[in-house]
């Protein structure tokens, strides 16, 4: 039990009242509002325990009477404070928690609204917890951000949950935890897109079986200067996840800094788009480039597929499916939207606070 008139108590440390001669016969914790703290009484009556946590920056009154078996009573009353941090960091999920499944290739994300001094706090606060169980670990993205991934792709039907335990936890520089949080998935079909840029063909398996094969033209084998800045066209060999998806996608050249008044710039409504990178690479519907899907690439990076099969590419993919691309001159850099599975596993694992 805190001392009397204590300052500073942590709102996640139980409070503990003890009888060391008697049975406890009551036991009050009250917040300033008069609410009743709830607790549990031991089997023996000699210890009562607080089961919720109390609020930052609060006082809060203890009243205690004890009985010894000569049936004398003694009675305890003391006053403690809760701390006051200088700032609360609120922790965010990505996918949302509206999202309940995703694909195989999901990273799990935690972003805090604020950068914790403590990483080794922050990260500690956070597990992960899985049926089956897997090996993995969290990745530092930047000073706010956190991905999780295990070391080879999810097993279709795991169950996760992402607990992110930091009320009351110190993460450095007087900043603590705003509210606990809780994210539930369950990783759905193996769905893998494998895009060969030899081929010029997308080859889409679901769990382990060959369903599909689409055309497709992907990024021109061209660079330009604007500005002095190279843009280059070329689709990035790598390991994608998809990140969102639209029915209608408005796509600007000027995003990424080429003007649409240039020969090669665009502003137009892209129907059926799948976002795979952050940097702009969707897989989307193309009815102008179809006589050149499975012959040459065409596009400013994207991945044309014709109108039929890009129907069928959006219904059937959705968060965390994974789309490989094979055999093009540049790399995709793994910082690049959920570029996760480009790190090798020894990287990644380096890539904790508590490596």
């Amino acid at each position: 039990m805190p001392a009397a008139d204590a300052d500073g108590v942590s709102p996640i440390a139980p409070v503990v009242v003890r009888s060391s001669g008697g049975i406890l016969t009551d036991v009050r914790v009250t917040n300033p509002e008069g609410r009743r703290v709830d607790g549990s009484l031991s089997r023996d009556r000699r210890t009562w325990t607080t089961t919720e946590p109390l609020g930052y920056g609060r006082r809060y009154a203890v009243a205690a009477t004890a009985t010894d078996p000569a049936g004398r009573t003694t009675s305890t009353d003391l006053a403690f404070t809760t701390l006051t941090p200088a700032d609360t960091v609120y922790p965010s999920f990505m996918p949302s928690p509206d999202i309940r499944t995703v694909g195989v290739g999901q990273p799990l994300v935690v972003i805090y609204d604020k950068a914790p001094a403590d990483r080794v706090a922050a990260e500690k606060a956070l597990k992960v917890t899985t049926t089956p169980a897997v090996e993995g670990r969290w990745f530092w993205w930047d000073d706010r951000t956190l991905h999780y991934r295990p070391r080879d792709y999810w097993k279709p039907g795991t169950r996760i949950q992402v607990d992110a335990a930091v009320y009351g936890v110190d993460l450095g520089d007087g900043l603590y935890g705003e509210t606990d949080r809780t994210l539930r998935l369950t990783v759905g079909p193996a769905k893998i897109a494998k895009v060969d840029d030899a081929t010029k063909r997308m080859e889409v398996f679901v769990d382990g079986r060959k369903v599909r094969t689409i055309p497709v033209s992907m990024g021109m084998n061209r660079e330009i200067t604007v500005g002095g800045r190279a843009i280059s066209f070329v689709t990035p060999s790598g390991t994608y996840v998809v990140q969102e998806k639209y029915p209608v996608k408005r796509m600007n050249s000027a995003s990424y800094g080429l003007p649409t008044s240039y020969d090669l710039g665009y502003d137009k409504d892209i129907p059926l788009a799948v976002r795979i990178s952050n940097e702009g690479v969707f897989v989307h519907s193309a009815p102008w480039s179809v006589a050149d899907q499975g012959v040459r690439n065409v596009s400013h990076g994207c991945i044309n597929i014709a109108p039929d099969a890009a129907r069928w590419f959006y219904d059937t993919f959705s968060w965390g499916d994974i789309v490989t691309v094979t055999g093009t001159s540049t790399r995709l850099a793994p910082t690049d939207g959920f570029g996760d599975w480009n790190i090798p596993w020894p990287e990644w694992r380096k890539g904790s606070a508590l490596a």
